[in-house]
């Protein structure tokens, strides 16, 4: 199925399996395995009337428990021989994480889901993220990726569960994206110190001199 069809269909592009291994919390896939609604926070958004577009893993007749970790650990297996094929890479976990949903203009990158398909399953189209890293900061990144509902409250987008290596990694390519001139701006500001701190020196060699040369 097409990105396309497939967010027509569900409201957005399912993930990226193939990665899900090496960016998302084991705990997370797991709970996500078990009980999606529940797992991304967004109980108050689907019910039975209204159901969540994964449907739940009811087990295949053994322990549901051993199953799910089964899932998971193949998953992760998959994950570990897709980034020793090919490293998996910021720019491709945001890809996984949230290009389905989100759009990176300065990147020239943009949603896979369709845009009215997407506005209609979330409620309006997700913000560009591009200018993300400056308006709202990285401490603020990192803490909302993974609560979203203690950070904004009713929100429509879901916990995304990423695990800590993967956070870091969106947070750092948001950053380079949104923010390109910060070691550049960071590298000034310690040039700038250190003038002043030369200049102090000299104002006060220069003090010193007129006073010696008063008394």
């Amino acid at each position: 199925m097409d990105a396309e069809t497939a967010s027509q269909s569900f409201g957005v592009v399912p993930p990226d399996l193939s990665t899900a291994g090496k960016i998302y919390d084991e705990r997370f896939l797991a709970a996500l395995i078990k009980n999606p609604t529940m797992a991304v926070k967004l109980s108050h958004k689907f019910n039975d009337e209204h159901p969540y577009p994964m449907t739940a893993f009811m087990g295949a007749g053994g322990d549901i428990n051993a199953e799910i970790a089964d899932i998971v650990a193949y998953l992760k297996k998959v994950s570990a021989d897709a980034d020793a094929k090919s490293k998996i890479t910021e720019e491709k976990v945001f890809a996984d994480a949230c290009q389905r949903c989100h759009d990176m203009k300065y990147d020239k990158k943009y949603t896979l889901s369709n845009k009215a398909s997407l506005a209609a399953y979330m409620g309006s189209n997700p913000p560009d993220l591009s200018m993300m890293i400056r308006s709202k900061g990285a401490d603020y990144l990192h803490k909302f990726i993974n609560d979203t509902q203690k950070m904004l409250p009713g929100t429509a987008m879901p916990r995304v569960g990423l695990n800590k290596a993967a956070e870091d990694d969106i947070v750092s390519y948001i950053e380079k994206v949104g923010d390109s001139k910060k070691a550049e701006r960071e590298s000034t500001g310690l040039y700038v110190m250190i003038y002043f701190f030369i200049l102090g020196i000299f104002a006060w060699l220069w003090k010193r001199k007129v006073w010696s040369e008063l008394h």
